[in-house]
């Protein structure tokens, strides 16, 4: 199947959440655009050339060129490579946090072509996530922590639709869930070799396979819960009498 990008008809959002904003960043929110202003430009090369290159690969002149701007102009607005660095996380979990949050709204079933779009145009965004995975380090730690806080945003949104069943820990759930689909992007040689696909290289149509393996994952039990009732019920005994969180806040405060 050879798919047309940009021929998906305009999607529908929910009417009560048209107007909602999804994230209260200045900049870093608005979607990858090539006629935005410069400082939308440099951080759309940016996240493309640490996606393809890394980050100790890339230089602000490259980045600049890239955008045809000057190396100080990328230093006026963002102070330094690292706060660059910065910037393009926000960015990325911002995007993603608005394709979420659209996902949710959707009005209807979603467009087997719309998840199609959503990969295609943010091919650079999974490649940079990669990246900065296997780069490690605090600024990761920060990025990933944003990434949790988002998705109990938008899964709760989608508790409230009737789109997600309730969860007994909810960060817990969201904590599982991200490692996982990190997971599988930093394993995309090992997708391509056993389902035919890499969410990094080829086409997105070639993912489903891959989609619809999670899918009945996710909306499908896999395990006989009632042979598993007596680990499940003492694990919540375990939660209800220890008073701490699994969040990396309360660990930091238990030291």
């Amino acid at each position: 199947m050879v798919y047309r990008y940009g021929t998906t008809h305009s999607h529908r959002l929910r009417s009560s959440h048209d107007s909602a904003d999804t994230d209260s960043g200045p900049a870093d929110n608005h979607a990858p655009s090539p006629g935005g202003d410069a400082r939308q430009r440099i951080l759309d090369a940016a996240v493309e050339l640490y996606g393809e290159h890394g980050f100790t690969g890339v230089t602000i002149k490259e980045i600049a060129e890239h955008v045809g701007v000057s190396a100080p102009l990328v230093i006026h607005h963002f102070g330094s490579k690292a706060g660059l660095r910065k910037a393009c996380d926000r960015y990325v979990a911002a995007t993603i946090h608005r394709m979420k949050t659209e996902s949710v709204r959707l009005d209807g079933p979603m467009p087997r072509n719309y998840v199609f779009e959503m990969l295609h145009a943010n091919r650079n965004l999974l490649k940079y996530l990669l990246r900065a995975f296997v780069a490690g380090g605090a600024e990761v730690d920060a990025l990933f922590d944003r990434l949790v806080e988002d998705s109990l945003d938008y899964t709760a949104e989608g508790e409230e639709l009737g789109l997600v069943y309730p969860s007994a820990n909810p960060r817990r759930r969201a904590v599982v869930m991200l490692l996982q689909s990190f997971g599988a992007l930093m394993l995309h040689h090992q997708m391509e070799r056993h389902l035919g696909a890499s969410p990094v290289e080829g086409s997105p149509e070639d993912l489903l396979p891959y989609i619809s393996a999670v899918m009945e994952l996710y909306t499908q039990p896999v395990i006989n819960a009632e042979m598993y009732q007596e680990l499940m019920e003492s694990q919540l005994e375990h939660e209800r009498s220890s008073p701490t969180s699994a969040s990396p806040h309360s660990h930091q405060q238990n030291r």
